[in-house]
């Protein structure tokens, strides 16, 4: 009888442990990332003892009590609540991120971070997020480092404009009337007829359309594209362009107070009869007057596309690159019969429609510049320039990338922040404020980007609260609650027992 009451005093025990685990569930039903943890009661050995007769030995077990065989912690994903800051983060799926204090690494699911005073996003309890810094060239490093955001700094707080380095433009282009009618060089007269001390420096009946671009102060600016159609050739039609700056703008040496001031590009562009473009070929400056056609050569190509060349008071020299619906792909020309024409000045084509050169091995752009029967327009521009920005927002996408967005339209990368996960999270060793720390139990840790490769999507402005159940706490409350007193009730029988024995001795 007397291993009753111990058996009785282990199930008591186990059940009040138990019972300790609930109220640890209840306690942190509204801890943000808080895991339920999950109770698992074992039995102890069995005694063994003979029975039977003396000839016919049997032998028969009875069991000592319960303990306490696991503690286990529920991962399963807690509901979502919007969170209050963009830095609030919640983890839709497998994952956890890492934070450290000091020397010591932890791992957790509460992403209610804050930044503080020097611009260190932490946890509430001063534990530093980590993650991957990126570089200026959007390359992500894998050394991870405390994120550190200073938006004070002067380097975050703005971001500087940028000069234009590239346009890309689609336009249409259409002009019934054949403005400059030139015999002998029909397909560069605008050229020989520009002067930059008239306004405008053409006839107001050519066509021009202004394509925008920024300075180096990051100051919008634009350059007019001008054109003309040239005669018919083999059903096909012909228009030669200029591309010209403000003639008063221009602070290039060498044509700066010029007739010649303002003329950056020439060329002409060939067109299907049903307004497709065919062929085009460009012409920058290479002498003094540039109403002389053999101070026109052939442009330099750069990845495919002419490049212009201008200058602004006060500015240093800007390089464009040119794009109006067509490249070549190994940055060359041709005039039909001879490749590497690369030296072919404007004079030497003269009135011969065969003679007008080509990009070699062309690519045309899938909204390329047409010659539709409709207003000349443009159709489409991009460049890669901007003005000077002010900082606007700070963004946290899906995958973890911390980026900073500016009144300019640009935003820029600073972390990305990765998620670990373990071979075994039930090996994790629980340290308390929602933290956890690897322990060899849990195998070994990797770490990924966010949404990729069985790693869940992290979800800014948002907080996953604590998966506790609080109707199954409840329904396990009463059950301990009955094993616990069955248990009692179990100790003051046998108490009862050997009560009644004790007496049966003494009498």
């Amino acid at each position: 009888m007397i291993q009753g009451l111990y058996t009785s005093a282990t199930g008591m025990m186990s059940h009040s442990t138990s019972m300790n685990v609930v109220g640890q569930n209840l306690a942190n039903q509204n801890t943000v990332g808080f895991k339920e943890q999950l109770w698992l009661i074992g039995d102890l050995m069995s005694d063994l003892y003979p029975a039977g007769a003396a000839y016919e030995l049997e032998v028969k077990q009875v069991g000592v009590g319960s303990h306490i065989s696991d503690v286990r912690t529920n991962f399963k994903p807690g509901a979502f609540e919007p969170g209050s800051a963009e830095t609030d983060l919640a983890i839709s799926g497998k994952g956890f991120f890492q934070v450290t204090l000091g020397d010591e690494v932890y791992y957790t699911r509460a992403g209610n971070f804050r930044f503080d005073e020097n611009g260190f996003l932490k946890a509430p309890t001063g534990h530093n997020l980590m993650g991957y810094p990126i570089d200026q060239n959007g390359t992500v490093s894998k050394t991870l480092q405390p994120i550190q955001i200073n938006t004070n700094s002067e380097t975050l707080s703005s971001d500087p404009p940028k000069a234009t380095t590239s346009i890309n433009a689609s336009v249409n282009l259409f002009n019934k009337q054949n403005v400059y009618e030139d015999d002998d060089n029909p397909y560069f007269s605008m050229i020989q007829n520009w002067n930059a001390d008239n306004e405008p420096p053409l006839d107001s009946r050519v066509e021009s359309i202004p394509l925008q671009y920024y300075d180096a102060n990051g100051v919008r600016q634009s350059v007019n594209l001008y054109l003309d159609p040239v005669t018919a050739k083999n059903g096909e039609q012909v228009y030669e362009y200029i591309i010209a700056m403000d003639p008063s703008m221009d602070a290039r040496a060498e044509y700066a107070g010029t007739k010649s001031a303002g003329l950056l590009m020439s060329g002409t562009m060939t067109f299907s009869s049903a307004g497709e473009l065919m062929n085009m070929n460009a012409f920058t400056p290479n002498g003094e007057d540039l109403t002389d056609l053999n101070n026109w050569t052939l442009a330099n190509l750069q990845d495919g596309v002419p490049t212009i060349t201008l200058q602004q008071e006060g500015l240093p020299a800007q390089s464009i690159s040119l794009n109006l619906g067509m490249k070549s792909n190994n940055n060359g020309w041709t005039n039909g019969q001879n490749e590497g024409v690369n030296g072919l000045t404007a004079a030497e084509i003269g009135d011969s429609f065969s003679g007008l050169p080509g990009m070699t091995d062309p690519e045309f752009n899938s909204n390329a510049t047409t010659a539709l029967r409709t207003n000349a327009s443009l159709k489409n521009l991009s460049q890669d320039g901007y003005t000077k920005g002010e900082l606007q927002n700070m963004f946290i996408d899906e995958n973890g990338i911390v980026q900073l967005s500016y009144t300019n339209g640009q935003s820029h990368d600073l972390y990305q922040i990765p998620l670990a996960r373990f071979t075994s999270e039930d090996g994790l060793y629980r340290a308390g404020n929602n933290l956890y720390q690897h322990a060899r139990e849990a195998g070994d840790v990797e770490f990924g980007t966010a949404g990729e490769e069985n790693y869940g999507d992290i979800i800014s402005q948002t907080l996953e609260n604590s998966n506790v159940d609080m109707a199954r706490e409840m329904s396990n409350m009463i059950v301990l609650q009955r094993g616990f007193q069955s248990n009692s009730k179990s100790l003051q029988t046998v108490d009862t027992m050997l009560q009644r024995a004790l007496e049966l001795k003494r009498n």
